[in-house]
């Protein structure tokens, strides 16, 4: 048996609880740290890139800066603006598609799927307000 709810309680209808869903699981988002971060910058350290996600604009550029000792390098899956091997310096990709574009150091992976590695997430910049 289902207790009655406490007096002064309000009932939600099943058309409200798609809407109540999608409420409380933006608020319970949070940071992700396995989801791409919203920057224009990626930090190029040793043996890793940070953030390893990001997401932007169609359009946008990202800038690479090494911060570590050792020697990196970017490298694109679909070849398209990497970066020489160098241990300091910056590097820039302007990303005019759409689309997930990976990338990684070729010294410190052997995949784009695991070791130094990462991604740009390009996106249709968000439609004006009515």
């Amino acid at each position: 048996m289902v207790p009655a709810p406490p007096i002064g309680a309000q009932s939600v209808t099943r058309h409200e609880v798609p809407w109540l869903l999608a409420l409380i699981l933006t608020a319970c988002s949070g940071s992700d740290s396995t989801g791409p971060t919203a920057t224009n910058a990626v930090d190029v350290r040793d043996n890793l890139f940070s953030p390893s996600a990001v997401t932007v604009t169609r359009e946008a550029t990202v800038t690479w800066t090494w911060r570590g000792s050792d020697i990196h390098n970017v490298v694109f899956e679909d070849g398209q603006g990497s970066s020489t091997q160098k241990a300091s310096g910056t590097h820039v990709r302007v990303f005019t598609g759409v689309g997930v574009f990976r990338y990684r150091c070729t010294l410190h992976s052997t995949s784009f799927t695991s070791g130094m590695v990462g991604y740009v997430q390009a996106q249709l910049p968000p439609l004006p307000p009515l």
